[in-house]
């Protein structure tokens, strides 16, 4: 702005005049070609620089072939003059919304560049960085001056201006998005470690990362992509107290991920809803006058992702029911539109790694339900002009495939010695003849059929959604050992908490403790510890409680094979049994044993916070995944979250005390309650060196974490 007192040249005072009075300006009415050709120099600090050149532009569009070089000239010095951030922003606004004059369009680039290159300190950072946007702009459909401002964005070092860097992170994003030179990314994983420049560099570099993964068609390599996305838009999330942008895009990628496995149409609703709230906020932030307003693009990208969010919970409700009230309405708005989601949804111009997340549940679904599959195939007789037929075709085909590959299951079924392949490796190694061996494979094939014959669909679903927590984890993901004792304990651990749930007193005493007694005493941790043991025991050869020296503390099994090592932390909880609060007092202590081993473990905690006098709760409520932050740390811990009924009635008990009340039980006298801990070990006990691979056994004590 000019200085207070300053005097205003001739031309602003006449400009002033002709906006105060509504009128656009032109050259002749500012004083003609000859009065801004001299006054130019003088004008690069004003801040009606913009204003002029904007008149200037009107002009010279309308001016005849053989005039252009004098309106070229004057162009090309009106821009070099302008020092101003805000007469600068004028300048790129008028210059993107005219028909430039024959070879202004390098000239100004040029200007432009050098500008925004320029370190002297002669103009602010942040004139810098709409010099470098204006670059941008007239570069975008010409080679050779992206050539140059690649050169330019290459060149840019982590010690420039913090105001510039967090600008220039940003266009390097977006000229990566259109003209994908690998070499910016690379100057982006720079950006990223520099503090100025850190959120712009991450969410830019998430940005390209989930653009390469939707490009890519190898599916594990796309895969592999798109978590390392995911973690960038995390990280930025993380680095701003507000990042809806960020947010945005994280979420939309972790509901992508919860779609493919088959998340609840619950989870994902609540997912979406978190989507749409970020999407709001962005809306707000981009009213923010400092935004560039090219970066409209992003918003609209944005605005569909979140569209596609909305659909895909609304998809997953649909899928869930036996037919569909309005087939028409969720056929072509939810399923055809999820199945082509990338053209459809997201504008793209061709399919790729998001369909492939996303048919493979939309097909299986519709299958298993005669209803969904007969009214898309009525919709399809009905529709024959539609132009989403090949899809529909697509699904239908999808399906018949499934059904054809389940019937030729059931005829042939998989023989055991295929099935039970591991079995048959560990009986080579003990030299048995072959006979032997597959009548060995034929019991442990049949006995394991029968156990497992009895699994619940509840207990599916808690397979599901813990393995769906940590199989994109390395050690899971990258580890086969890692992997196989993680779903061990995991099922293990599973059929103990159902069996808990239906077993009584009468069944078998040893299960007292989870019962509320008459007396109002509570039991220790250790009646868990003990029973949890004996009960994996039987799985395993030989078992090992409380070892020492895990993490310095202490822990109450621990399983071991072929050196890999999973711990099952064991307590007691009389006050808060959230999942938020257990998670927040004890996966810490139950995190720092994996700090030799696979980071995922299992937290078994005995709930005595109230007598169950309504019942016992539900096992899909028990059990929940947790991802643990470490401070220092880039991959995140995974505690699985165990919850053991205690203080239970029978339920002609629970009968009684409902008659009795009449509409609620009063509570027995309990225990005081105890003052919290930190998530630290109390006492420290001894240990035996485990014999054979498996569960090691050791002498405990008896007290409580």
């Amino acid at each position: 702005m000019t200085a207070p007192g300053a005097q205003l040249h001739p031309v602003e005072v006449t400009l002033h005049t002709l906006l105060s009075q509504g009128e656009l300006p032109s050259v002749d009415n500012l004083g003609g070609f000859e009065v801004i050709v001299e006054a130019t120099p003088a004008l690069g600090a004003s801040p009606f620089a913009g204003e002029i050149l904007s008149a200037v532009l009107r002009d010279a569009s309308n001016a005849l072939v053989k005039d252009v070089h004098p309106w070229k000239d004057l162009i090309d010095c009106l821009v070099r003059a302008a020092i101003s951030d805000v007469a600068l922003i004028e300048m790129v606004d008028a210059l993107n919304s005219c028909q430039l004059p024959d070879g202004t369009a390098n000239d100004v680039f040029m200007a432009f560049l050098q500008k925004a290159v320029d370190v002297s300190g002669a103009i602010t950072g942040y004139a810098r960085a709409v010099a470098l946007e204006g670059a941008f702009r007239l570069a975008a459909s010409d080679r050779r001056m992206q050539l140059r401002l690649l050169d330019a964005l290459l060149g840019i070092q982590i010690s420039d201006e913090p105001h510039f860097l967090r600008h220039a992170a940003k266009i390097m994003g977006i000229a990566h998005s259109h003209w994908r030179e690998t070499e910016l990314v690379e100057k982006l994983r720079i950006f990223s470690e520099c503090e100025d420049a850190a959120y712009e560099a991450s969410f830019e570099l998430g940005m390209a990362g989930l653009a390469a993964a939707l490009d890519e068609p190898k599916r594990e390599t796309a895969n592999a992509i798109f978590l390392d996305s995911l973690q960038w838009f995390k990280k930025a999330e993380s680095l701003k107290e507000a990042a809806p942008e960020a947010a945005l895009y994280g979420e939309c990628l972790t509901l992508l991920t919860d779609f493919d496995a088959h998340k609840t149409n619950i989870e994902l609703r609540a997912r979406s809803a978190t989507i749409q709230k970020s999407a709001f906020e962005l809306l707000a932030w981009h009213a923010d006058e400092n935004s560039p307003t090219w970066l409209g693009a992003r918003h609209i990208q944005a605005a569909c992702w979140n569209d596609l969010a909305g659909t895909l919970a609304s998809l997953a409700d649909s899928l869930q029911q036996i037919s569909w009230w309005e087939p028409r309405v969720v056929i072509e708005c939810q399923v055809l539109a999820a199945y082509s989601a990338g053209r459809t949804i997201l504008k793209r111009s061709r399919d790729g790694y998001l369909e492939t997340l996303l048919r493979p549940r939309i097909v299986s679904s519709i299958a298993q339900r005669e209803g969904q599959a007969y009214l898309l195939k009525c919709w399809l007789k009905q529709n024959r002009e539609h132009e989403q037929i090949p899809e529909a075709d697509a699904i239908l085909s999808g399906i018949d495939r499934l059904m054809a590959a389940d019937a030729e299951a059931q005829r042939n079924p998989t023989e055991a010695a295929t099935v039970w392949a591991p079995v048959a490796a560990v009986l080579s190694q003990a030299r048995c003849s072959k006979e032997t061996e597959r009548r060995v494979i034929e019991v442990v094939s049949n006995a394991y059929a029968f156990s497992l014959e009895g699994l619940t669909t509840a207990e599916i679903d808690i397979f599901d959604h813990c393995l769906a927590s940590v199989e994109h984890h390395p050690d899971y993901r990258d580890g086969v050992r890692g992997a196989k004792l993680f779903g061990t304990v995991l099922l293990w651990t599973t059929r103990f908490l159902k069996n808990r749930l239906e077993i009584t007193k009468k069944d078998d005493p040893s299960v007292a403790y989870l019962f509320e007694k008459s007396d109002g005493t509570l039991p220790p941790e250790s009646a868990l510890q003990d029973d949890y043991f004996r009960w994996i025991s039987t799985q395993s050869a030989s078992g090992e409680m409380e070892p020492t020296n895990l993490g310095g503390g202490r822990a109450d099994v621990a399983l071991k094979t072929t050196g890999e090592r999973m711990v099952i932390e064991i307590k007691r909880e009389m006050d808060d049994g959230s999942f938020d609060s257990l998670a927040n007092h004890y996966a810490g202590q139950t995190t720092d044993y994996q700090n030799v081993s696979i980071r995922l473990g299992f937290l078994l905690v005995l709930d005595l916070t109230a007598p169950k006098l309504e019942g016992t709760p539900h096992i899909r409520s028990l059990m929940q995944c947790r991802t643990i932050r470490r401070l220092g740390e880039s991959e995140p811990r995974h505690v699985v979250i165990v919850k053991v009924p205690g203080r239970r009635y029978l339920p002609s008990d629970i009968s009684k005390n409902a008659h009795l009340s009449g509409t609620t039980a009063k509570s027995p006298n309990r225990q005081p309650k105890r003052k919290k801990v930190p998530d630290l070990a109390i006492q420290a006990v001894s240990a035996a060196a485990s014999v054979l691979p498996g569960i090691a056994d050791a002498s405990g004590g008896s007290g409580e974490n």
